[in-house]
């Protein structure tokens, strides 16, 4: 399961994000799915002064701290989509389930 980045980047802020990270690690520890967290990103109203404050966040490293979460329950794994993109798609096991390529 991924968190869309587009839900971090463009929601309704911070309040709407914290509850679409919260729905998708409830439904990746429910369905035993591998839950793979967006990298580092500007953040809807967290980004509006931009140069006066940092302006990319992880829900990852910044808010939550996912490891913690993901050691305290059972067959809840987190990975980074850096962690992903090595594990699946550098090893060519990323492909079209249509086409095969």
């Amino acid at each position: 399961i991924n968190l869309s980045p587009s839900t971090l980047s463009t929601g309704g802020g911070f309040n709407n994000a914290r509850m679409s990270l919260e729905t998708v690690v409830v439904m990746a520890h429910a369905m035993g799915r591998t839950l793979v967290m967006p990298p580092s990103q500007g953040i809807y109203l967290l980004r509006k002064d931009r140069d006066k404050q940092r302006v990319h966040f992880s829900f990852k490293d910044d808010f939550y701290h996912m490891e913690q979460i993901s050691y305290e329950h059972a067959g809840l794994d987190i990975i980074s989509t850096e962690e992903f993109l090595q594990a699946e798609a550098m090893t060519g096991r990323l492909r079209n389930k249509t086409s095969g390529t």
